[in-house]
């Protein structure tokens, strides 16, 4: 396998729509809100979400294979470090480097708009490693869905939204839960597919604190909550109306749900989510742009 080749199966790109949909959703709202907008800082906030979420992925897999969560026989994260396509130490790198740049990006934009934004890169990436190396890892102790919530569900919006403004917005934040949440449905998914990989390894994940079928049937809960306050915000005027053309995915989203609770739970229906994801999202950002 070429370099190329194997540095896109090293960063998983079909889960991208997980830092580039809020980034997208956050400046665009605070475009429909009436605020100022800039395509060169709308675009360098999606680089600078991209190239974080890039880091974190990396990060993930190196601590992953040396604690020994990711094994031969066992879950293998993107692979390649299970099958000795690439060194630890090259994918860390790759990750630091990344955050680097990702960090540089973030520099740019609050000596744009202020320094008020420059916060939320530091955070962001401490709040990266937290949820990938350690003990302490959210992720060991069943609490990685909502670490990722608060982080890309809630964080990646309100920077998309300052890197427009310059100030913090609940209204943005608030206008990210609905794709927020099916972001967190994609890790949750992820851990449904794991469940015994994991449950091998000694890790604690969301799952497995319940019986199987009730485990499936929350992603339903997920699904519930991302659609249902959809309409709920434009209804209070926190998004424009033309944002309900995102609730147009509902049938995918049922016929997904559907695949789920007959189980098990396998690679096609996490990446069934993240293209869930990524169509409610486009259509959500597109809303917002045409509600402006």
């Amino acid at each position: 396998m070429n370099t190329v080749r194997l540095w896109i199966k090293a960063v998983r790109p079909y889960a991208y729509s997980a830092s580039l949909v809020p980034v997208a959703i956050g400046g665009l709202h605070a475009r429909a809100a009436g605020g100022v907008f800039s395509g060169l800082r709308f675009g360098v906030a999606l680089a600078a979400g991209l190239l974080m979420h890039t880091a974190a992925n990396l990060w993930n897999d190196y601590f992953d294979y040396r604690s020994g969560v990711d094994r031969p026989g066992g879950g293998e994260g993107s692979g390649v470090l299970v099958h000795g396509e690439m060194t630890p130490a090259r994918v860390f790198r790759g990750g630091a480097l990344c955050a680097f740049l990702g960090l540089l990006a973030g520099l740019w934009l609050a000596s744009e708009t202020g320094w008020r934004l420059a916060w939320l890169f530091p955070v962001g990436l401490a709040g990266a490693l937290f949820y990938c190396a350690g003990p302490l890892s959210p992720k060991h102790r069943a609490l990685g869905e909502v670490w990722l919530f608060l982080m890309m569900g809630g964080g990646m919006p309100l920077g998309g939204g300052m890197a427009q403004t310059g100030h913090f917005s609940w209204g943005t934040i608030a206008a990210g839960v609905p794709a927020g949440l099916l972001m967190t449905l994609l890790l949750y998914t992820n851990n449904l597919r794991d469940l015994e990989t994991d449950r091998a390894a000694g890790l604690r994940t969301l799952p497995m604190r319940m019986p199987p079928a009730r485990a499936r049937a929350l992603a339903g809960a997920f699904l519930a909550g991302a659609y249902g306050l959809t309409p709920l915000l434009a209804a209070a005027g926190q998004v424009p109306p033309a944002a309900l053309l995102s609730l147009l995915t509902l049938p995918w989203a049922v016929l997904w749900y559907r695949q789920v609770r007959k189980g098990p739970v396998n690679e096609r229906h996490v990446k069934g989510i993240a293209m869930l994801h990524l169509g409610f999202g486009l259509l959500f950002a597109a809303g917002l742009w045409m509600g402006a």
